[in-house]
Parts: structure tokens; C-alpha cells; sequence
């Protein structure tokens, strides 16, 4: 049964119960998929699906973590994987997928094949563009090791002594985004794997229509440190350079101000915030406890995810402070690993950014009886549980530019009871 969609894009939640149930009971290994998350594997004890007046609430539950989503249609189906809208906490929308994790051999190699015509149109294009440089290394194989995904292909270019790094997403690519966080992670691998060579930088290839976000971040690297070419390529396999200057307008909106800033105190790990997701209850204790995360972060205000930011779906929370200088500050909240994180903080810095030079926070109704410095860039604070930092996290930000100022914040662990800093880096 297809669910009806009622006014406003939300969708009959007893008809999206009914295809979720009958995907569950088709797939051999359903998994529970969110970018930017750790899968879950549903098994009939550890998840449930609950109608709560006009909404559907799925829960499932691991020994590691829990997550609660609120389904509100069904975003697409395919063989082997359902993909659910979902209403994120802030009114923003976002995808889970449920996943066949047992998926039928023959597309398990379509997939494969897939993948070796892009690594093969990857050579062509690297040969063409590099005619001077050889290709000693290219692949698409999985580097669990290093954190390298078999989802883009990545080469390496020498000629003597000097080099470049690689990367590319083929045009079925679930997740172009995330390509210049596993291509400065494949830099950062070359560079220490090859001491002898001189790897200059990064070269990246995009499905054209896909390139912005990615160009847009490249902006915000330090080019003291490495260099980048960005190519866009179409359907017929033509490739074009890219002018990273021609990536300079942000896609951005500041919602007007429209309530006080909350600064409720919750105690006890029984909480209905703790229940309906660690992310959430992390958020709780931190805006709770401002100054003991930062001692020159004013208590009040606090703003939650105050801007909207473009086709974006982000699995982090976004918080707004001002220190005692008048300086923004942008927490950026994860209770689990996250190699994303921080490009994810980088788009939300570069938002916060544009709207700041601008003026636009104080006529919002934001920061009223604060005084902004406008022509101090915004800190970011990167706060995540000790032990769930991921490790790839600090070699990303080693390429950001100096005036990105980040510190990352681990707290312990047990953070409903109180947090606790266990570590500061820059």
C-alpha cells in the first residue's frame, strides 16, 4: 500500500507503518542506516514502531546506543532498501534508510561492477587531465585501517619525486559530500606512508550539479598546506575544471527569532531526553553547563540550530553562543563517531559567518543584550564523548585555514549525570 500523503508533505502514519512492516518482513537482514551514524541491526526485540496521534515514532536500540526517529513518509523503495523522511529535531528533515544487509549476490556485483566503470572512466580522466604524472596507485577497495571507503575511487600521481592525491565519486555515489572528508584523509595517508615524495595536494572528481558544497568548503582550506584542482564531469564522461572563486555565495537563511533562548536544567538518566536519543540529552547538559565546557562562554543566550542550511542533512546538533568578547561561538554537539563532523562544523561556521559580517543577528532578535563583535570570526567548539571522537576527525582539521579557529572538547562518557571535561585540543 502506498501511504497518502496528507497537506503539508506528512503522510498517513497507519499506511507508512504498513510499508515499513511489510519491508521488514520481506528482508533477510534489515539494517537501520543514517548518514552520519552507526547502523543498527533490527531483529523482532529491538525496535518498535509507535502511532502517537498524527505521527510515527520508530526506536531500535543496540547494546551501544539508542535512536529515536519520527517517520513522516516514505522518501523512496527500491530492492533492498526502504528510505524513510524523517523529521529531525529543530523542524528539520532528513533520510533513514532500512537496508537489506543480505542482499542478493547478483547485486551485491552489479554494485561491484558499478564501481570498476568509474574507477576505469577515473583513469581515463586522470590520464587526460595529468598527461605528465603516471598513475602508481588506483583503487576502490576498502581501507578499514586508514578509515577509506570503497565508495570513491582514489589514486595516486607521481612524476619523480613530486605527487598528487586523487579522489572521485561515481555518478550513483549516495553520498558526494562526504568526499572531501575521505579525500583529505587519503592525502593525509599518502603523506605519511611516502616521506620521499612531495604530495602537493588533492584532485577531485564530481558529478557535475553536485560540486557546490564541496567547492564551497574547499574555500575555507588552508593553501599553505595543500593545493586543489576540482573537476565536474556530465553524463557523456566530458570533464571540466572548476574555479573555486566562482563558489563564493552561501544558500542561507537566518530564522527571525521567535522564543527565548532555554536554559533548563535536567537531571536523571531516566529523562524522556535521554530515552529518545544520546544527542539530545548531550545537548541538555551542555547548554546547562556552558561554562564549564568554556569558562568565557556567557550562560545566556544560547541559541539551537538558528540558521537553515540547503539541501543539507546533518545527524549533529548545532548550538550558538557568545563569549565575553562579543565573539560568536558554534558548539557542534555528536555523542558518537563521526568522520564528517568536522566539514559538518566547517558549513555551519561558514553560514554563521556570512550572516555575522552582515549584520543580520541583532535585527533577527538574536543577542539583544549582548554585544557582537562583527568583525571577529566565529569560534567552533567540537563537543563529543572522550571515547567517541573519531580518529580521523583531528588529521581532517589539520587542513582548515588559521583563521578557523577549533577546539575540540572531549566529556566523559557518563554525561547524564553531569558533565565532565576530560581533554581540550586545538
Amino acid at each position: 500500500m502506498e501511504p497518502t500523503v496528507r497537506s503539508g508533505g506528512h503522510s498517513d502514519p497507519t499506511a507508512v507503518r504498513q510499508v515499513i512492516e511489510r519491508f521488514l518482513e520481506a528482508a533477510k537482514k534489515p539494517t537501520l542506516m543514517e548518514a552520519g551514524e552507526e547502523c543498527i541491526a533490527l531483529n523482532a526485540g529491538n525496535y518498535s514502531l509507535d502511532e502517537r496521534g498524527a505521527g510515527l515514532s520508530l526506536q531500535a536500540w543496540d547494546e551501544h546506543r539508542n535512536l529515536v526517529r519520527r517517520i513522516v513518509d516514505v522518501a523512496g523503495e527500491a530492492r533492498g532498501r526502504l528510505d524513510l523522511r524523517i523529521e529531525k529535531f529543530g523542524k528539520k528533515f532528513g533520510t533513514l534508510s532500512i537496508v537489506d544487509a543480505n542482499r542478493d549476490k547478483g547485486e551485491r556485483r552489479e554494485l561491484h561492477m558499478s564501481r570498476l566503470e568509474f574507477r576505469e572512466q577515473f583513469r581515463r580522466f586522470l590520464r587526460r587531465q595529468w598527461p605528465a604524472y603516471r598513475i602508481a596507485e588506483l583503487s576502490t577497495e576498502a581501507n578499514l585501517e586508514e578509515t577509506l571507503s570503497p565508495m570513491y575511487a582514489r589514486a595516486l600521481l607521481r612524476s619523480g619525486s613530486s605527487a598528487w592525491a586523487a579522489i572521485g565519486a561515481g555518478s550513483d555515489c549516495l553520498r558526494v559530500d562526504g568526499i572531501l572528508s575521505f579525500g583529505l584523509i587519503w592525502l593525509d595517508y599518502l603523506r605519511r606512508r611516502e616521506p620521499r615524495l612531495t604530495v602537493h595536494g588533492l584532485i577531485l572528481l564530481l558529478p557535475a550539479g553536485t560540486e557546490k558544497s564541496t567547492c564551497l568548503r574547499l574555500r575555507y582550506m588552508n593553501p599553505e598546506i595543500a593545493g586543489y584542482r576540482v573537476f565536474a564531469y556530465t553524463e557523456d564522461g566530458f570533464e571540466s575544471a572548476l574555479d573555486l572563486r566562482d563558489y563564493g555565495n552561501v544558500d542561507t537563511q537566518l530564522e527571525p527569532l521567535r522564543r527565548k533562548a532555554s536554559q533548563a536544567i535536567v537531571r536523571g538518566g531516566g529523562h524522556l531526553l535521554y530515552r529518545q536519543g544520546r544527542e539530545f540529552w548531550l545537548e541538555t547538559q551542555v547548554k546547562s553547563n556552558l561554562e564549564t565546557i568554556d569558562a568565557r562562554l556567557l550562560p545566556n543566550p544560547v541559541y539551537e540550530q538558528a540558521l537553515t542550511l540547503a539541501g543539507s542533512d546533518r545527524g549533529i546538533i548545532d548550538l550558538l553562543a557568545i563569549d565575553r568578547d562579543g565573539r560568536l561561538v558554534i558548539l557542534e554537539l555528536k555523542a558518537c563517531e563521526d568522520l564528517h563532523l568536522p566539514l559538518q562544523a566547517l558549513d555551519y561556521w561558514i553560514h554563521v559567518k556570512w550572516h555575522l559580517e552582515r549584520g543580520e543577528f541583532e535585527p533577527a532578535g538574536y543577542f539583544a543584550d549582548a554585544r557582537v563583535h562583527h568583525n571577529l570570526s566565529p569560534r567552533i567548539l567540537l563537543v563529543a564523548p572522550a571515547l567517541d571522537i573519531h580518529p580521523s576527525n583531528e588529521r581532517v582539521l589539520r587542513y582548515f585555514a588559521p583563521e578557523i579557529e577549533v577546539e575540540r572538547i572531549g566529556v566523559g562518557s557518563e554525561f547524564e549525570s553531569g558533565v565532565r571535561v576530560m581533554f581540550r585540543m586545538r
